[in-house]
C-alpha cells in the first residue's frame, strides 16, 4: 500500500513539473494579460497565433506633455513610425501592420504602464488596438499611448513586430489576343499596250553610197536625195524619209541592195558574157 502511494506521489510531481516547464517563458497577470521573457518569444507567439493581446482595464483621458500640440485617435496599424525613431532605436520595421511586442513598464508621468507582473516582460499589442497619437505643432507624431486608459508604452513608440514578407505571385502574363487579319493577295498585272501600225511603206531597194557622194536637194515636195554615181553625174533617188516614215515602213521583206562605188575608186564587175572582171570607169 505504501508503495502505491509513493508511486502516485511521484507521478503527480512529474505532471506538475511538466506544466511548469511548458509555461516557463510566459507570465499572466490577474487580468489575463500576458508577457513573455524575450522579444523573440513574444514575436513567435504573435506569428503562430497563440498570443493573447493586451487588453486595457482602466480608463483615463489623454494628457499632453511638453512639446505636444494635438492628439489624434488612430488604430496602431495606421501609425507610421518616424524615420528618426526607427534609426535611433535600430527598429526592423517602420509600421505596426503586424502589431507590437513592447517591453512592459510601470507608472510614470502620472500615467500607468502595465500591471506589476508584466513589468520587464514583452507584452503583445494587437495591430488594431486604438491608440492616442500625440502630435507636435508641425503635425508629426511624437508619442503613442493606449487610447482607453492613456497608459504609456515602454518608449514613446512601442517596438513593432516585423511582418513576414508576403509571397508575391509572379504577374500573370498579359493575355494574348489573336487577331485574324484577312489579307487579299491580288496579283499585280502590268498591262503593256502595244500600238501596231499598219505598214504604209515598203522598202523598194537600199542604196549604200559614200557619205560625200550623197547630196540633199530641196524641192517643192520636200528634200530629195541625189547620189553621185560618176564624175559630175547625179541621180535623184527619191525623197528623204524622216522618222515618221521610217516608223511606218515594213522591212520584213527582201529587197535589193545597191552599193554605189566611190568616185575615186575603180569598180570591178563581172562581164556576164565572158565571165571576166571588167574595170568600169
Amino acid at each position: 500500500m505504501k508503495l502505491n502511494l509513493l508511486t502516485a506521489a511521484v507521478l503527480t510531481s512529474g505532471v506538475a513539473m511538466f506544466a511548469s516547464t511548458a509555461n516557463a517563458g510566459m507570465t499572466t497577470d490577474n487580468h489575463g494579460n500576458v508577457g513573455y521573457d524575450s522579444y523573440d518569444e513574444c514575436v513567435m507567439a504573435v506569428k503562430d497565433g497563440s498570443a493573447k493581446f493586451y487588453t486595457p482595464y482602466t480608463y483615463q483621458k489623454p494628457k499632453m506633455q511638453a512639446g505636444e500640440a494635438s492628439i489624434k485617435k488612430m488604430r496602431l496599424s495606421e501609425v507610421m513610425i518616424p524615420q528618426a525613431v526607427v534609426n535611433s532605436n535600430n527598429l526592423q520595421a517602420s509600421d505596426y501592420s503586424a502589431g507590437a511586442c513592447d517591453l512592459g513598464v510601470g507608472q510614470s508621468n502620472g500615467r500607468y504602464g502595465v500591471s506589476g507582473p508584466l513589468v520587464g516582460k514583452y507584452v503583445p499589442i494587437a495591430a488594431d488596438m486604438l491608440v492616442n497619437v500625440y502630435m507636435d505643432k508641425a503635425g508629426n507624431p511624437v508619442r503613442l499611448s493606449m487610447q482607453q486608459c492613456d497608459n504609456h508604452f515602454g518608449a514613446k513608440f512601442p517596438t513593432p513586430v516585423v511582418s513576414d514578407p508576403k509571397e508575391t505571385e509572379a504577374p500573370a502574363p498579359e493575355p494574348q489576343v489573336a487577331i485574324t487579319e484577312e489579307r487579299s493577295m491580288e496579283p499585280v498585272v502590268v498591262e503593256t499596250t502595244r500600238v501596231i501600225r499598219p505598214a504604209k511603206y515598203r522598202v523598194k531597194e537600199v542604196i549604200i553610197a559614200p557619205e560625200d557622194q550623197i547630196k540633199r536637194v530641196n524641192t517643192a515636195s520636200g528634200t530629195a536625195i541625189a547620189v553621185e554615181v560618176g564624175a559630175n553625174r547625179a541621180v535623184i533617188v527619191g525623197e528623204e524619209a524622216d522618222s515618221s516614215v521610217l516608223e511606218d515602213t515594213e522591212i520584213s521583206q527582201t529587197f535589193p541592195v545597191i552599193r554605189v562605188p566611190d568616185n575615186n575608186t575603180q569598180q570591178r564587175v563581172v562581164n556576164p558574157t565572158t565571165g571576166k572582171y571588167v574595170i568600169v570607169e
